[in-house]
């Protein structure tokens, strides 16, 4: 099992194991999720770059590409996991999937790609167009990506955010994912992110019936995990069991955010706290022998959105 690996067991020990590297803020999608995180300021950064930066990091166990849209810097993408692949490295792309074609996806599949992650939140053309704000066009070109990836070695992941649009229509959204040959679905849950003005998550008891509907219904070849649930699963009433996951949170614990201009976050969405500055003398290889004062702050407080969202904390 490689998908989620680090999140499976609860970090007991702060070290860096993951790296998110943002090549791109840039984006062909204009969604409101994900603008009102993302920076789109234009910053990005290349392939050698991060390769520089990589080697520096010899304890390192995954590097995540994500944007913006990753694959607008494609040929760095490239470059970035064969190189990880040849160090043993797993490599996850985050992307809307839309930039692909089959001889893109040839290409990484032979660099060594490890996990292709694409957001799967709508069924239907009309409702992605509206969504994204691009063209419903696109839609069937992204399913048609999703099929070529699920045909190759590539663990092929769909996440979709369970939210108030999407809350009511989970196990469609289910049985379009597996038709498509996917055999790995992600829910990520929707949480309150203060910084942006986003409130649209998903309401408590919608996503509590969400959840246990998709764990009844999951057919055996399939694997769920539910991410941004570990902290309130028991007040939920759910449990792990084979093929059903709730991965523990590892950001700021085990894996950190890499901005194009060298910006080091705890996380680009939950907690987007710059804690340092590659080129401003802030060294990733020794940040938990030598933490910034807001990492170590995190770390003691170990906040959580996604549960005070559900679950708000008395006064």
């Amino acid at each position: 099992m490689k998908y989620k690996s680090l999140e499976l067991d609860k970090p007991l020990t702060y070290e860096l194991e993951g790296l998110e590297v943002g090549v791109t803020s840039n984006c062909n999608f204009r969604c409101d999720y994900c603008c009102a995180y993302n920076r789109n300021d234009g910053q990005s950064i290349d392939g050698k770059e991060v390769i520089r930066i990589l080697e520096e990091l010899p304890g390192l166990k995954r590097v995540r590409l994500s944007g913006g849209e990753v694959t607008l810097k494609y040929q760095d993408c490239v470059e970035i996991v064969a190189y990880c692949a040849s160090r043993g490295i797993q490599t996850q792309l985050n992307s809307n999937g839309s930039l692909l074609s089959a001889e893109r996806i040839d290409k990484l599949v032979e660099a060594g790609l490890t996990t292709i992650h694409i957001s799967f939140n709508f069924t239907t053309a009309e409702a992605f167009s509206k969504y994204y704000n691009i063209h419903p066009s696109i839609y069937k070109k992204i399913r048609e990506n999703i099929s070529l990836f699920a045909a190759t070695p590539v663990d092929t992941v769909l996440e979709t955010l369970l939210f108030s649009e999407t809350q009511d229509n989970m196990k469609e959204i289910s049985d379009h994912v597996y038709d498509m040959g996917v055999r790995t679905h992600e829910i990520q849950n929707s949480i309150i992110m203060g910084h942006t003005g986003w409130k649209a998550i998903a309401a408590r008891e919608q996503l509590k019936q969400a959840v246990n509907d998709l764990i009844s219904r999951k057919k055996d070849d399939t694997t769920l995990y539910f991410t941004c649930m570990d902290r309130f699963m028991e007040e939920m009433g759910f449990q792990e069991q084979p093929g059903v996951y709730f991965p523990h949170c590892i950001e700021g614990k085990k894996q950190l955010h890499l901005h194009g201009n060298g910006d080091i976050l705890i996380s680009e969405l939950c907690h987007p706290v710059i804690i340092g500055n590659i080129y401003n003398g802030t060294s990733l290889k020794n940040l938990y022998s030598s933490m910034p004062g807001p990492l170590a702050q995190f770390l003691d407080k170990q906040p959580c959105p996604a549960r005070d969202a559900l679950f708000p904390q008395k006064v």
